[in-house]
């Protein structure tokens, strides 16, 4: 009886707690919309009430819905919030076992003003702004916000452009972004802007811009254009990358940020960094005419004063303060960004000639490098607008952009066929070496905007830029040996001063100035009642480039040759003989005159569900030159005027609202860089051969075909997948040439006939609630046939070349390309963390005269963390993890390493090398990089 009454008692318990659950089993779920658009409003907060007093908040996801479960069955009110938008409230009753489910439709608030007509405006900034320009725009594009770079692990604009869809990097010798390769095409094919206006490069070789001088924060949008329109300048074959810069927010609105970075490898080694010159940053000559006789005492010894510090601790601080008027006319923003890193870097190089015999690569020294570079940024911008009626509208934009690179480099380099008898023995040549670096772009610009009638407007724009970079160089070389004792011991000889190259300074000065003028004009009549686009516009820029060089050796005096270094230059005698004068005769001594006009015609309407915006574009271009060779050089001055019709048209069919089809064609071109016309045979000093100029080079053009889908089920969401073709006519790549004076392998940029690129891009962004994933994928091929030189021994025993063409892909394409994003936004809880990923397949670095002999840069995937915690309000704390993988930087030959041979000959036993192997070219190191920091906004 008793066993009978303890089960009833527990049936009764296990009964009464079914119930309690089934009692708080019920759910509440839902949307959060735009009554308007039906837009879901992300980040809006839903709060319900009941009766009893119970009270839940919760934030809508990033789909834009929320869920409420295991709630009391109950009558309920539903309350949503969300800011510029109309309390919008509900009330339910829910029942038990039920699940409700509800959408809620907002309103946004009327903020139209008496006299000028300004409603709120959108965030520019959001995610869902990029997405919405995306799937407007009349030309294909990706767009980046300012949101989205806020909380990735870039702080710079090249870091950006890696993670977007068909966008690989270029890469300086810091491991640090430095140019974007647009769809596999090297970055001369790609141009610049600044507001949709291109700017001038501090490059004193190239036109195109290096994107590691711009801060991330300063921009609002990133966009990279694949396709181009009439209105759009017509030397963009890969296409365009315009950084939207901050504009005046609607309210009063203060940002701050202020972080601390360090690097994994100047934590374990230390960072050495040197003096500032005493003397002067311009050289000898410059300052004193041509005629004048240097010294030893126009020079300084700082550059080579090093001092070695633990951990230097890198600073990251932003300041933007902005808002508008009372009556909304006058709209001012100022930012001021400034970034200073300091990272160290490991590596190995391996100089080739090739085999007269068998064509095979031959490794000929290795050097051990050592590079400890501190980059500090500086940018100021500034936009100030005033709209003086609905017609009228003027915007100033001043940006200063600064990059002062201070950078230490010590090369330990080994001859592997001087006095070689062994690994770690030969003639070595040690060279510790200090650059500063300037770099500086100045813009502004004036636009105005008038609305003359309802169908007819007009706008303008004065721009002046200008582009300048200031290097120099304090290279100290050194020399010593390794040498084999009869008893088996290796004797290390005194480190020495070359007495005939011992202290080279160098004084590099260029500056790029663009002066532009734009017009354009808008009629937009009714044509069978439908409204249609027609404009039409010019431009015109006159840029002038001024460039000056100047290298002095220091040697040592004859009355004493051999000095031996002990890590103080100052215990050192050097004189000063040769090079007096400077070197007033280099090429790099030159001026450059490029003006280019512009005019187009556009057109654009749309019938039914189709959008086309089509027409055609000229472009004349003359260029002319003067550079500092002697009379009798051919090409020493020079000029070249060419033109180009750029037909374009660009098609967009609206399946649903939602998704789109395009398709589009535009004609365009790339002019070479102004380095590469010049002659000259000069070089940078990190690079690994000289350049030589070619005054025959031609301009490439290309037609270019894409079709792309587009699907944006949400705000955040979408799919896009595509595919483009282009044919480039006079393609321009550089090649490993032999030199005219002697051996060496030198560099020299050239035409190369015609040449394919094509392939597909895929690009998914999904969230569901507060995970989302975003993802892309590209594949390209490109193809280019060039005549190869190919060394062999003939039927006689000579050693003799002939010609054999070779297929091989364009420079610095590679085949695959992949990004994977994994993230967490919770707007309740203030967290936002992602982990990223991107791969990079093999590519050509460097093109090789010889057959097979190309540099290829090895497969690599690098891995980048950040999260960001809101404190309290507005105050976040953030931190940034990058190259966790410590992913090295690597080059090869495809050709295998010869078999093991003897000391100083090809196939000699060395580090890194290995028999039957590709054969290793170099390989730089890294390592991570960390930052933590806050930020804050008041609005």
């Amino acid at each position: 009886m008793s066993t009978l009454l303890q089960f009833k008692r527990q049936l009764l318990l296990i009964a009464f707690f079914i119930f309690s659950l089934s009692s708080f089993a019920q759910t509440i779920k839902g949307t959060v919309a735009d009554k308007a658009t039906g837009e879901p409003l992300i980040g809006a907060t839903v709060t319900i009430k009941s009766p009893s007093g119970f009270k839940r908040a919760i934030s809508v996801g990033l789909d834009g819905t929320f869920i409420f479960r295991n709630i009391e069955a109950s009558s309920y009110e539903i309350e949503a919030k969300y800011v510029s938008y109309n309390d919008e409230e509900k009330k339910l009753t829910i029942n038990p076992g039920q699940m409700v489910e509800v959408v809620i439709l907002m309103t946004e608030k009327n903020k139209a003003l008496a006299e000028v007509n300004v409603s709120g405006s959108a965030d520019r900034t959001s995610d869902q702004s990029a997405r919405r320009l995306e799937q407007r725009s009349s030309a294909e594009l990706n767009a980046v916000s300012a949101r989205t770079i806020e909380v990735s692990p870039d702080i710079t604009v090249a870091n950006v452009m890696q993670r977007v869809s068909g966008v690989s990097l270029e890469r300086s010798n810091n491991g640090e972004g430095q140019y974007a390769i647009i769809r596999g095409m090297e970055k001369r094919y790609s141009y610049t802007l600044i507001n949709g206006y291109k700017i001038p490069s501090p490059d004193n070789k190239n036109r195109y811009v290096p994107l590691d001088i711009f801060p991330a924060d300063i921009i609002e949008r990133l966009e990279v254009y694949k396709s181009l329109t009439p209105s759009m300048e017509g030397d963009a074959i890969a296409g365009g990358v315009n950084m939207v810069l901050k504009d005046a927010p609607d309210d009063f609105t203060v940002r701050v940020n202020l972080g601390a970075g360090f690097s994994q490898s100047v934590a374990q080694m230390g960072f050495n960094s040197f003096g500032n010159n005493n003397v002067s940053l311009r050289s000898p000559r410059i300052n004193n005419g041509d005629n004048y006789l240097a010294t030893v005492n126009d020079f300084s010894n700082n550059g080579q004063h090093f001092t070695n510090s633990k951990l230097p601790i890198g600073t990251i601080a932003g300041l933007s303060i902005g808002g508008r008027s009372a009556d909304k006319k006058f709209g001012v923003l100022v930012s001021l960004s400034y970034q200073n890193t300091l990272k160290d870097t490991k590596g190995v190089f391996f100089a080739t000639s090739v085999d007269a015999v068998t064509n095979q690569p031959k490794v000929t020294d290795i050097e051990s490098r050592l590079y400890n570079t501190q980059q500090e940024r500086t940018a100021a911008i500034g936009r100030f607008d005033y709209k003086f009626d609905t017609h009228n509208k003027l915007t100033l934009d001043a940006s200063y952009i600064n990059l002062m690179q201070n950078q230490y480099r010590y090369v330990s380099d080994t001859s592997l066929t001087l006095a070689r008898t062994g690994i770690g023995q030969g003639r070595i040549t040690e060279d510790p070496r200090s650059i500063h670096n300037v770099q500086q772009i100045a813009n502004f610009s004036l636009r105005g905007d008038h609305k003359l009638a309802d169908d007819f407007s007009f706008n303008w724009t004065g721009i002046y830029s200008k582009a300048t970079a200031n290097e120099d160089r304090y290279q100290l070389n050194l020399v010593t040996s390794n040498v084999l004792q009869s008893d088996g011991s290796v004797l290390h000889n005194p480190l020495t001063v070359d007495a005939s190259n011992g202290f080279a300074q160098t004084f590099a000065y260029n500056s790029d100035q663009d002066k532009s003028g734009y017009l354009n004009f808008i009629y937009t009549p009714k044509i069978g009642g439908k409204k249609v686009e027609f404009s039409v516009g010019g431009m015109y820029r006159n840029k002038t480039r001024h460039s000056t060089f100047d290298n002095y050796i220091l040697t040592l005096p004859v009355t004493n040759a051999v000095q031996v270094y002990d890590g103080n230059i100052d215990h050192n005698q050097f004189e000063l003989t040769n090079t007096r004068q400077g070197t007033a005769g280099d090429a790099l001594n030159y001026d450059f005159t490029e003006n280019v006009g512009a005019a187009y015609a556009q057109f654009k309407f749309e019938v039914g569900k189709l959008e086309a915006v089509g027409g055609a574009r000229y472009e004349h271009t003359a260029q002319s030159w003067l550079d500092a060779e002697p009379v009798t050089q051919d090409g020493k001055t020079g000029s070249i005027k060419y033109y180009d019709l750029l037909p374009s048209l660009n098609l967009k069919y609206k399946l649903q609202d939602d998704q789109n089809i395009r398709a589009s064609y535009y004609s365009a071109i790339s002019r070479p860089n102004f380095y590469e016309i010049v002659p000259h045979t000069s070089g940078d000093p990190d690079a690994d051969y000289l350049e030589v100029g070619n005054t025959g080079l031609k301009h490439a053009t290309a037609d270019n075909y894409d079709l792309r889908y587009e699907f944006f089920p949400k705000p955040l969401d979408q799919f896009l997948f595509g595919v483009f073709y282009k044919n480039i006519v006079n393609p321009i790549e550089y090649a490993l040439l032999t030199s005219s004076s002697s051996k060496d392998l030198v560099l020299e940029a050239a035409n190369f006939g015609t040449a394919h690129n094509y392939g597909l891009e895929f690009d998914v962004t999904k969230y569901i609630r507060h995970f989302g994933i975003r993802a892309n994928y590209s594949f390209t091929q490109s193809e280019i046939t060039t005549t190869k030189q190919e060394a062999y021994k003939d039927a006689n025993g000579n050693n003799t070349i002939r010609q054999v063409d070779q297929t091989r892909p364009l420079q610095g394409q590679s085949k695959n390309l992949g990004n994977l994003s994994l993230l967490y936004k919770d707007s309740g809880s203030g967290l936002d963390a992602q982990i990223s990923g991107v791969y990079t397949g093999e590519r050509i670095n460097s093109v090789s005269q010889y057959l097979n002999n190309d540099v290829w840069q090895k497969a690599f995937i690098s891995l980048d963390l950040s999260v960001e915690k809101r404190i309290v309000k507005q105050l976040f704390i953030y931190a940034k993890a990058t190259n966790l993988l410590n992913t090295p930087y690597q080059l090869f030959i495809k050709l295998p390493y010869p078999p093991p041979a003897a000391p100083g000959a090809s196939g000699q036993v060395i580090e890194y090398q290995q028999a039957g192997q590709n054969t290793f070219v170099r390989k730089d190191n890294y390592q991570q990089y960390y930052i933590v920091g806050l930020h804050y906004k008041f609005q």
